[in-house]
Order: C-alpha cells, then sequence, then structure tokens
C-alpha cells in the first residue's frame, strides 16, 4: 500500500473517533490503533474506512448499549451479540483477521448461531453465542434474514419465527451443525425474531 494511503486512513480513522467511539478514554486510543491497524491490513482507503464508520455508527444509533469492536464490527451484551459488515470490495461479512470463505460457504464461527442479510450467506452477518430470545428489530435487521449458519454445540437448537401482529409464526428450527444458503421465497426477508438454544 501506498504510504499516502496508510496516511489517508490513519487520518480518517482518527478523525472519525472523535465522534463516534464510546467507551472509556483510555479504551479509544486501543480501539484506534486497531482500526487504523485493520483498516491498513485489509489496504482500504479513508473514504473506505469512513463508509464503515458511518454504517457502524448508524446501527449502533438504532440499536443502544453496543460499541465498535473493531473496523467492521459491532457487539452488544459484552460480546455475546455481533454484527460485521462485509469489507469494501467483498460481498460476504468477515473480521479482518477472519480467513475468506469459498463463495456460498457459510463462515459462523463454532458456538454461535447466525444470519445473513443475503443468500449464499453474503451481506452483513448477525451473531449470537448466548441462549436467549433475540426481537431482530432490536437490530434492525427484521425481515432482512435470507441465509443461516447454525454452529452451535452439536444438538442445539436454533428456531426462527415471524411476527405476524398477534403471534410468533416458526419459519424454520435447525439443529446445529447444520446452514442454509437460502431460506426459499416463503421464509425469505420474513425473520423478525429468534430462539437461541
Amino acid at each position: 500500500m501506498r504510504t499516502s494511503t496508510k496516511f489517508a486512513v490513519a487520518l480518517a480513522v482518527g478523525s472519525l473517533a472523535v465522534f463516534s467511539f464510546s467507551g472509556t478514554s483510555s479504551a479509544r486510543p486501543a480501539l484506534d490503533g486497531t482500526i487504523a491497524a485493520q483498516a491498513a491490513q485489509a489496504g482500504l482507503s479513508g473514504s473506505e474506512v469512513a463508509g464503515l464508520q458511518k454504517q457502524i455508527d448508524e446501527q449502533l444509533a438504532q440499536t443502544p448499549g453496543g460499541k465498535r469492536i473493531g473496523l467492521n464490527q459491532a457487539a452488544w451484551r459484552d460480546g455475546k451479540a455481533v454484527m460485521t459488515w462485509p469489507l469494501p470490495g467483498e460481498t460476504k461479512a468477515r473480521a479482518v483477521n477472519e480467513p475468506s470463505a469459498a463463495l456460498g460457504s457459510p463462515n459462523c464461527s463454532y458456538g454461535w448461531t447466525c444470519l445473513y442479510e443475503h443468500a449464499n450467506y453474503d451481506g452483513r452477518r448477525l451473531t449470537w453465542s448466548d441462549c436467549n430470545f433475540e426481537n431482530l428489530a432490536t437490530w434492525g435487521f427484521n425481515d432482512k434474514a435470507t441465509s443461516w449458519h447454525n454452529n452451535q454445540t452439536n444438538g442445539t437448537i436454533t428456531t426462527v419465527y415471524n411476527w405476524t401482529g398477534s403471534y410468533w409464526e416458526q419459519l424454520w428450527a435447525s439443529t446445529a451443525p447444520s446452514a442454509s444458503s437460502n431460506v426459499g421465497s416463503w421464509a425469505n426477508d420474513r425473520a423478525d425474531g429468534l430462539w437461541v438454544c
């Protein structure tokens, strides 16, 4: 990467940090450094870093209680719920240090269950590691899931529901380990909530 691009990334990350990082002031420099290093590793321009920053800021404003944990990730509930955005130029969400998965392959870490915004595990990835009922409206992810990967411990069940306006209608249930690259036309973009575990 050219030195001027590295400087632009560092400058963009530094200026954006003033406006959007939550947490203690002592945690900010460490996060700023992590984001700058991840941006350099991914080869992103300052405008690409700013684009990710904007998406994360919008999500954190919509879903209070979260914090940015990396270049393209935010977490809630002490890291038990994580949203990951695709890096610029990529279609599948992954952390910078996470290996790229083959096209059409799921990439949910072991012990987690994941919903993906688009078919073939593309788009934003929303993941959970604890047993809980999750209302997808909390993350602005209701009526947006098209693929999923249940990679929790063997035999653990995740059940996904649609809110009809008067009751929760089951769309699908999955037993780990399992995945679907496309939920089909009947269930596509209808998920409103899920029981993890």
